[in-house]
């Protein structure tokens, strides 16, 4: 996390939403619910959602945006009181799910009273994520100063250390990650998407990407069938980068690759005049999140047309 006052909220609400998910998949479970995992969830959404998250933003964050002059009756008006509905929200759950973990003969019903609970609690706050990130923090931008900027993320941290304890964002991260790992619910926003809406969506973008596995071999190039910067053909599939590439620059890809391998590099980028176009080359290291090598994905893009705007554009063609 860096020193960036909007960083620290929106990671915030992303662990908030991680949380979310996960707590909305167990309690769908009903008598097979992990008891447990679902109480730390909702300790976390209760001691860190509200207690720290929400205290930066009211004691903090909503007063400073009033005293630059943002109305009380707008949108701050309307997170305080969702904030509240919140809270109202995690009481209830935090009630039932104790009920369910004293009760061992927990009946259906009870369970699914606690299902829905959840899914409104989880509408509420997903409406209201979404409400600040892009509604009220942009309104925010407006006001605040640099000199705010500062005061904000040191106030933030000082509220985090007193409620939470110091480094406790950090902590709560490999909390729901770990979490993540053991129900297999890690975030995947592709798994809505079909491979044939994939394929047609990466070929629609004006950039030509290819991807290389971590044995430096070639799995995936888009653009399949239209004409290229620089030609593929389906043979490159299975060969080696080295093999795919002019002699004259293979020990520089090598280069790239070793370094990205050793973790010294995630990024390297070229750009060259060539026939018409000024093209920009770049590799970007893929790693897992533990920072595993998994690959190098390449880009190739003809940046000529950006490279002559001037001025802005507001209105469509």
């Amino acid at each position: 996390m860096n020193n960036n006052y909007l960083d620290v909220l929106t990671n915030d609400h992303l662990l908030i939403e991680k949380a979310l998910l996960l707590l909305e998949k167990e309690s769908k479970k009903a008598e097979k619910m992990n008891v447990s995992m679902v109480k730390t969830l909702i300790e976390f959404l209760d001691e860190y959602g509200d207690k720290c998250h929400n205290m930066k933003e009211e004691k903090i964050y909503f007063p400073l945006l009033l005293e630059r002059g943002l109305p009380p009756q707008g949108p701050i008006g309307v997170m305080l009181q969702e904030h509240q509905m919140e809270r109202e929200f995690l009481d209830k759950l935090k009630e039932t799910i104790n009920d369910i973990e004293k009760d061992s003969s927990t009946s259906l019903r009870m369970t699914n009273e606690f299902a829905n609970s959840v899914a409104g609690y989880e509408e509420l706050t997903k409406s209201h994520i979404w409400k600040e990130n892009d509604i009220l923090y942009p309104m925010g931008k407006h006001v605040i100063t640099h000199d705010d900027e500062t005061y904000l993320y040191n106030e933030f941290i000082k509220i985090e250390s007193e409620t939470a304890g110091a480094g406790a964002y950090e902590r709560y991260v490999v909390q729901i990650n770990t979490f993540e790992k053991q129900t297999g619910q890690r975030i995947d926003l592709l798994s809505a998407i079909s491979t044939e809406i994939m394929t047609n969506m990466l070929d629609s973008i004006p950039v030509e990407l290819s991807f290389v596995d971590a044995d430096d071999r070639v799995r995936y190039f888009n653009k399949i069938y239209e004409k290229k910067i620089f030609t593929r053909t389906l043979s490159v599939i299975g060969r080696t980068v080295q093999q795919c590439h002019p002699q004259k620059s293979v020990h520089l890809v090598t280069q790239i690759i070793e370094e990205m391998k050793a973790g010294k590099r995630d990024e390297a980028s070229f750009w060259i005049n060539f026939e018409s176009m000024f093209v920009h080359i770049s590799y970007y290291a893929v790693r897992n999140e533990n920072g595993e090598y998994q690959g190098v994905v390449e880009m190739v893009h003809d940046v000529k047309p950006y490279r002559e705007l001037e001025g802005e554009k507001r209105l469509l063609d």
